[in-house]
């Protein structure tokens, strides 16, 4: 019954009741998913992760970690720089033999307006950790969103905003909950768990936004959730 789940390596999902499932998956997901692997299979990034058996009833389902890869939303980017769909449909949705995650095509309208009960979930920002509303310079959530000026604005809708610079502000009716924001944001600690990035050389991200991350960082206080922004889903159990 489990499948591939029985063969491949499981990872630790998320243990703050906040475990966010690919793109179609229902209130009803737990209890249609038979644990097969396939989304995981069809997944062109291994965005789709495999929960390990501590995971109570979600234990060996398919979920997704942004800090670790987000979901790119089966799109690729072509010879002149411009994203393009993998496929009509996302892959995972198509693959399912259940139903447990809907088919959805793959088009940036049709995916603005995903009903709430299928969508990984939402982003929200704090405003007090960001670097684009403390010090009105960052712009990776934005730059990097796949549903930029639907999902990701450059500034709220009611025009408030950090100086003349981009202060990013999230459609919540519009947002997926892919969660490339979160992979990008530059807001996180370099010796924590929450970055993906620890130990490794630093980067663009670490060298352009190092300084002032330190100083949102010894501002903040440890208890802080990092990155600036994040991905919730709230009102399902899945």
């Amino acid at each position: 019954m489990l499948g591939l789940a029985a063969a491949l390596p499981a990872q630790k999902a998320d243990k703050t009741g906040n475990t966010l499932r690919p793109p179609g998956a229902g209130r009803d997901f737990l209890s249609r998913c038979i644990r097969c692997g396939k989304c995981v299979e069809a997944c062109p990034y291994d965005s789709i992760r495999l929960a390990d058996f501590t995971a109570g009833k979600g234990a060996f389902a398919p979920y997704i970690d942004p800090l670790r890869t987000p979901c790119f939303l089966c799109r690729e980017v072509g010879p002149d720089g411009e994203e393009r769909p993998v496929g009509a449909y996302l892959r995972c949705g198509r693959a399912c033999p259940t139903g447990a995650l809907e088919m959805i095509p793959n088009d940036l309208e049709i995916l603005a307006r995903l009903p709430e009960e299928i969508k990984t979930g939402t982003a929200f920002i704090n405003r007090e950790i960001c670097l684009a509303w403390k010090f009105g310079f960052c712009s990776e959530c934005y730059l990097n969103c796949p549903l930029k000026d639907r999902a990701l604005l450059p500034k709220p809708l009611d025009g408030e905003s950090y100086g003349t610079g981009l202060s990013p502000f999230v459609d919540q009716q519009a947002c997926v909950g892919c969660g490339r924001c979160v992979y990008v944001c530059p807001v996180r600690r370099p010796d924590s768990a929450s970055n993906n990035r620890a130990g490794e050389t630093p980067g663009y991200p670490d060298q352009r936004y190092g300084a002032m991350v330190k100083i949102i960082l010894s501002r903040s206080g440890n208890d802080v959730k990092l990155p600036a922004i994040r991905v919730q889903k709230y009102g399902c159990e899945r």
